[in-house]
């Protein structure tokens, strides 16, 4: 009794909040008067009404759907046409349902509204389902399912595979009907949606049913139930309980299989669900049946085929009118049986169910036998049998299989005993077994030889392949790498010329003449190294040598590097002998072989560090070694580094740049040279490369040696003047550029300077420092630089709360699409690709420091509330303005509350504090809270909920003379005014 009373408390409580709602949703809708929004009001009490009150249902729909043809507004028209259509189909009133959904779906394309179209197309499949056109549902469920995949529509595609193990379930092809609801399980899965999930682990529990696995067909079942319990999902529960009973009756538990069928009986009639309602009393007259109360079993029967006849339900009234048959067969009524077993074979015929059709042949033989019309039955037996055979050719094929074993089993069995009987023959076939086991073995001993040889052909081409695809990915590796090294050079080059050509009056200066020709210089470099590979590789390189200063050559290829050691602080130390070495050599091979050791020593050394030269010549051989004191290189990447595209690091954002090729390409001219090149190196110590090349003194002619120092290498010893840099001043956005490349850095502040600040930072551990000190407007970076990659700095900035907010532009040479979406995902908020126009960069600068300043005045001009989302850009910002806005929505009437208590509840310093909130809001945290108070006071004002006193001293201020003050410095009128 106490759990009967607790029961109906807890409906009554559900029953209220339901009721609550609805009042709820309707006195909105009175007070409402856009009508865009009150057709979404309409449209929830459509909900809230459905299965409760269809009547209202109904009319709350026509209503929205009114409305929105009134409006014009076609979206609205499709959600209230698809919504209207759902209910015709509760009602089992097909085909006005599918005139409703086909008008809905012509307008959702006309207007190219997906997810209008997507309903619309499962509601067609869903009711031709319902009318017992299996044909035409197929059709609709396969069309929303191709047009589903194309949109991402993921709870669509679920649905409409859902709805085909429904069909093929239908149709007994149980193996497709458990493919789809699986399928539609595991995406729903994934995607939350659990109350559908629910209703897919409902049908997987049927088709267990129907092939017998009840334990595991209850199972389903309960773990469907606990999810639509969940969501009180009245539909599901109803559906579960139904189809426990017909568990239960399987498993001869008539009584409690009776008791599930009414409670999910009562369940349909409250939601007026015909079809289902027509089911479960077929359900009731089959356990009727089972006790032989046939007079229960066909009242029952009758009562399903009279709802299913009134609702055109052709799938259901071919099943009920067979049960019927079947029924009126067992109470030897043979004129009833007859007729309905006929009725139920035309339509199972006329809409394809073959199981039901299957089951009318034999029924229809039993009568005829009994009525003992002999030609007749034996007709109807012939089509049972043939509809049996092709629709259980696996079974006959296992059972022909089992025979056919049982078969050579029993000869097998004969053969031993004739053998046993003939005694005669023991000698002769010992012999013969002896003959056959050494011809076995020596057929084995081939087979393994042969299968070792295949093994090891095997082997070796999966080795080749192996080796195939290293050598792919390294030459794929080479070209994004050679493509970034032409890149960075091609956008210096372009720059300079693109803005002279957009500005004709103005003229290059001498600086950025330099900074072209360096890198035309360098792209010219690129194209040679790649040009010389080439004629290595077909053998057409020659060496051209001449007489010269060998050591002259070498001290004028390593001065080429003295102002890029002065502007790195390196220890750069040469030791070269200033005597004469006259020889016959290929001077420009050696100048390729010392200045690739030399970039590649200080490419792989942080500022500061040491790279050394020193030259000899020794017993006719020129040795040269080169050595510096980086990062080292480990000993299991040491053998192969002289290897053609193989890189030390290989990561797509490596912080070094190059090619893969500059080792390589001086192996090779070494060689060439007749010389050899060795490597020594240590993790954390540095890299020492000794090259030995053969080299005959020659003697010295007597004209004047001295040659004129190359214009190249002029300018590369010229010594620059360099300014002391002034701090900025100007009351202008502040941007932070991090990029390694000097001459890059220079350009890209020439295009930015004068309507920004600049700050500088040579990698991206420095500008993660410098960025958490001066919180910058912008961010631009590189991707590839040493110490920190761009990619880090990214998503280190973009995961620390003091700096989240900051945008941040990546610049790269990687122009695949894949290379883009990774820069994005780490956080960054704009992607330019190397070469890029400096205007373009320029503009998406400004571009994201307006769209700053827009949110902020967002914030600024809100009256009453601040959504977050809408002025923030990344969801750790978000989160932070949540929590703010949280604090001061539950602390604002304190009168005490202030910026200490902010910082405390917050965890944050003053600084933290005051320079994140600056930079979301452009107001500082005290400001924040007065004006948070300010505006709450208006909102009270305007509502004329008090006097200014008392709202004055709700808000928190306890000085009237300086909240009038503040008021009207806000709003521009004071509070009795406003």
């Amino acid at each position: 009794m106490t759990r009967f009373f607790l029961s109906i408390i807890l409906l009554i409580s559900v029953l209220g909040q339901a009721q609550s709602k609805i009042d709820s949703l309707e006195k909105r809708l009175d007070r409402e008067t856009v009508d865009s929004l009150k057709v979404n009001l309409l449209l929830n009490l459509f909900d809230e009404y459905h299965y409760e009150d269809p009547a209202k249902a109904e009319t709350n729909i026509k209503k929205a759907l009114d409305i929105a043809q009134g409006i014009r507004d076609k979206r609205y028209e499709v959600k209230a046409l698809n919504a209207f259509a759902d209910l015709l189909n509760g009602r089992a009133q097909n085909d006005s349902a599918i005139s409703v959904f086909q008008r809905s779906l012509a307008l959702a394309e006309d207007i190219t509204y997906d997810s209008g179209k997507g309903i619309a197309l499962i509601g067609l499949g869903n009711t031709y389902l319902s009318k017992g056109d299996l044909i035409q549902a197929e059709a609709y469920h396969k069309r929303n399912i191709a047009f589903a995949q194309e949109v991402d529509d993921f709870e669509g595609l679920a649905s409409s595979h859902n709805n085909l193990g429904n069909i093929y379930n239908e149709t007994g092809e149980y193996k497709k009907a458990m493919e789809a609801y699986t399928f539609a399980a595991k995406t729903n899965t994934e995607i939350g949606n659990e109350k559908n999930a629910g209703i897919n682990f409902a049908n997987i529990g049927l088709i267990n049913q129907k092939l017998t696995n009840y334990d595991r067909a209850l199972d389903y079942y309960a773990k469907s139930d606990s999810l639509f319990k969940k969501f009180d999902f009245l539909p599901g529960r109803a559906f579960v309980l139904k189809n426990m009973g017909v568990v239960y009756r399987n498993q001869k538990k008539p009584d409690a299989a009776l008791e599930k069928y009414r409670q999910a009986l009562e369940s349909y009639q409250q939601m007026d669900l015909k079809r289902e309602m027509s089911q479960v009393y077929e359900n009731i007259g089959n356990i009727y049946s089972d006790r032989s109360q046939s007079g229960e079993a066909i009242y029952n029967y009758h009562r399903s085929l009279a709802i299913a006849t009134e609702t055109a339900d052709s799938i259901n009234m071919a099943i009920f009118s067979q049960s019927l048959g079947q029924e009126f067969f067992r109470a030897k009524k043979w004129d009833s049986a007859g007729y309905y077993s006929r009725r139920a074979l035309e339509m199972a015929k006329e809409v394809g169910a073959d199981l039901t059709t299957m089951d009318g042949y034999k029924i229809l033989a039993q009568v005829y036998q009994a009525q003992s019309e002999h030609e007749k039955a034996y007709a109807a037996l012939m089509e049972y049998q043939t509809m049996r055979d092709s629709l259980y050719t696996l079974e006959k094929r296992d059972l022909a299989e089992e025979i056919e074993a049982q078969y050579q089993n029993e000869e097998k069995t004969k053969e031993i005993a004739l053998l046993a009987s003939e005694k005669e023959l023991q000698a002769l076939q010992l012999s013969k077994r002896k003959n056959e086991r050494n011809g076995t073995i020596a057929f084995a001993v081939f087979i393994l030889v042969l299968a070792v040889l295949l093994y090891n052909q095997y082997r070796v081409k999966q080795k080749a392949n192996r080796e195939l695809q290293e050598l792919g990915r390294l030459k794929s590796n080479f070209f994004a790498n050679i493509s970034h090294e032409f890149r960075t050079p091609l956008t210096l080059i372009k720059g300079p010329i693109e803005h002279l050509e957009q500005n004709p009056e103005e003229q290059l200066g001498r600086n950025e003449v330099k900074m072209i020709r360096r890198n035309t210089n360098k792209v010219l470099g690129l194209v040679n190294q790649l040009l010389d590979l080439s004629r290595i590789d077909e053998g057409k390189l020659q060496l051209k040598s001449t007489e010269g200063d060998v050591f002259k050559c070498l001290r004028t290829a390593a001065a080429s590097f003295n102002s890029y050691a002065a502007q790195r602080n390196m220890d750069y130390r040469l030791e070269i002998p200033s005597e004469t070495l006259w020889a016959a050599f290929d001077r420009d091979k050696l100048e390729k072989v010392v200045y690739n050791l030399l970039s590649n020593a200080f490419k792989f050394s942080e500022d500061g560090e040491l790279v050394a030269m020193e030259a000899s010549h020794t017993h006719s051989d020129l040795v040269i070694q080169v050595s510096d004191s980086g990062r080292g290189i480990s000993e299991d990447k040491l053998p192969f580094i002289f290897d053609r595209f193989y890189q030390v690091d290989g990561s797509i954002t490596k912080d070094r740049e190059g090619s893969g090729i500059g080792l390589s390409l001086s192996k090779d001219l070494v060689e060439l040279m007749d010389g050899t090149i060795t490597v020594s190196s240590e993790e954390g110590k540095g890299t020492y490369f000794t090259v030995q090349i053969p080299i005959e003194k020659i003697k010295t002619p007597k004209a004047s040696l001295q040659a004129a120092i190359p214009e190249e290498t002029k300018e590369t010893l010229e010594t620059e003047s360099f300014d002391l840099p002034r701090a900025d001043v100007r009351d202008l956005p502040e941007i932070l550029l991090v990029e390694d490349n000097e001459d890059m850095l220079q350009f890209i502040k020439t295009r930015l300077v004068e309507k920004y600040r600049i700050t500088e930072a040579r990698n991206g551990e420095e500008g993660f420092k410098m960025a958490m000190t001066h919180l910058p407007d912008l961010l631009i970076t590189d991707l590839m630089m040493p110490k920190m990659d761009g990619m880090e700095l990214c998503k280190k900035l973009k995961t620390n709360l003091e700096t989240s907010h900051i945008p941040v532009i990546m610049l790269t040479a990687r122009a695949g699409v894949q290379n883009k979406i990774e820069g994005l995902e780490t956080g960054a908020d704009d992607y330019l690709t190397k070469p890029f126009d400096a205007q373009e960069l320029a503009v998406r600068v400004k571009n994201l420091i307006d769209q700053r300043k827009r949110l902020r005045a967002h914030y600024r001009d809100n009256a009453y509330t601040v959504h977050p989302e809408k002025i923030t850009t990344t969801s750790l910002d978000r989160k932070f303005l949540e929590q703010v806005l949280d604090l001061l929505e539950k602390e604002y009437t304190d009168a005490n509350f202030g910026v200490p208590q902010m910082q405390r509840t917050l965890a944050m310093s003053k600084t933290q504090l005051h320079r994140k909130i600056k930079a979301l809001t452009n107001e500082s945290p005290g400001e924040l809270l007065r004006n948070f108070r300010l505006k709450r006071a208006a909102q009270l004002l305007s509502q004329k909920a008090d006097t200014v006193t008392q709202v004055a001293y709700q808000v928190g201020f306890n000085n009237l003379s300086y909240f009038a003050k503040c008021f009207k410095a806000l709003y521009g009128v004071p509070p009795s005014s406003y």
